[in-house]
């Protein structure tokens, strides 16, 4: 299959023409996160009219799409980001093995690159309230995926890596052997999260729990501050029904060294008043830390990954290292590990 890296202009061009009646002048690759099968451009019509465009190797499911354009059109939430329709209406496209979505540009920069100011904290927290007391109807809810605590590959993958060592890992270059030298050297620290995942699991087996709308990654990077002091939220590929930790544990979870505190100033005002279950933080904070190293192993590790970008595959490694720094994901985590055990 072709990965969305591999595209030639002349492709992007026809694509965007026939599906989207776009013209296309410039097309720009832009810095990708952990997403082992999606690409970002930043793309600039003929006209100078400036798009984002998203390929990815895997398929998000319509319900999504339905959902979001729900939350803008019944619910007035202009800031959460939908793609434009192609020409024939719909809001993804199928060419050259891929999924394309298209969306209009947004000025502004990401929660990576700047830090939200008090009103946009507070606006946050409103805005991800009204998301979390969504009511949908039955044929929208029906189309979301619905995630319990057993059954995501992440801890698996990364369990079986660490019970069968990294020994007959496949080395294809230079950078696939410095990201198993970042394994070896974390890797009584990675067992411990994943051994503490699967304890806080456990504990989670015979809750019940109530499901509201989630964006499912809401990290900085998926916030854009807007040039006029507005939001936009992006990236909603991973949209579930889930316990609202799933999403409210970004906030404080340290990704990307961003959002390190519980109780930024105005999110809590904005969200309001709200009964978390410490639990469940801790479960999702660890289990993000395992998901992303499945991430960073794909990038460096799997068939092709040489291939990549050697961009990609150095900021992987970057993203690696700097999990394990002050203040960042592992110690967020750890953090929550021991609310959660004060809790039981």
């Amino acid at each position: 299959m072709l990965h969305p890296q591999e595209l030639s202009l002349s492709q992007i061009g026809a694509v965007l023409s026939q599906a989207y009646g776009v013209q296309v002048g410039h097309v720009m690759q832009r810095p990708a996160g952990a997403d082992a099968g999606a690409t970002v451009y930043q793309v600039t019509g003929v006209d100078g009219v400036r798009w984002w465009l998203k390929c990815r190797r895997y398929a998000v499911a319509d319900g999504v799409w339905n959902v979001l354009r729900h939350l803008r059109a019944s619910l007035g939430l202009e800031e959460v980001v939908a793609p434009q329709p192609a020409v024939d209406g719909a809001p993804a496209v199928l060419a050259e093995g891929l999924q394309w979505t298209l969306f209009a540009y947004v000025d502004g920069h990401s929660g990576f690159e700047g830090a939200l100011s008090q009103a946009q904290w507070q606006r946050l927290g409103q805005v991800l309230r009204r998301v979390h007391d969504a009511v949908l109807p039955a044929g929208l809810a029906a189309g979301l995926a619905r995630p319990g605590f057993d059954d995501d590959t992440a801890v698996e993958r990364v369990g079986a890596w660490l019970q069968r060592g990294d020994a007959r890992w496949p080395m294809p270059d230079v950078l696939a052997q410095d990201y198993r030298r970042a394994w070896r050297q974390h890797r009584e620290q990675i067992d411990g999260i994943w051994q503490r995942c699967g304890a806080l699991r456990e504990r989670l087996a015979d809750q019940r729990w109530s499901r509201v709308l989630c964006h499912g990654d809401l990290h900085a990077g998926n916030l854009l501050l807007r040039s006029d002091d507005g939001l936009a939220l992006i990236d909603w590929d991973d949209m579930v029904l889930a316990p609202r930790e799933r999403d409210l544990m970004f906030v404080g979870a340290g990704v990307g060294g961003r959002w390190g505190r519980d109780d930024p100033p105005g999110f809590q005002a904005g969200y309001g008043a709200v009964v978390l279950d410490p639990v469940r933080l801790a479960y999702y904070r660890h289990w993000r830390v395992l998901h992303d190293l499945q991430e960073f192993h794909d990038l460096l590790l799997e068939p092709g990954a040489a291939s990549r970008p050697p961009s990609q595959r150095r900021q992987a490694l970057r993203y690696m290292d700097e999990q394990f720094a002050p203040g960042n994901v592992v110690d967020a985590a750890a953090r929550s590990w021991s609310v959660a055990a004060r809790a039981s």
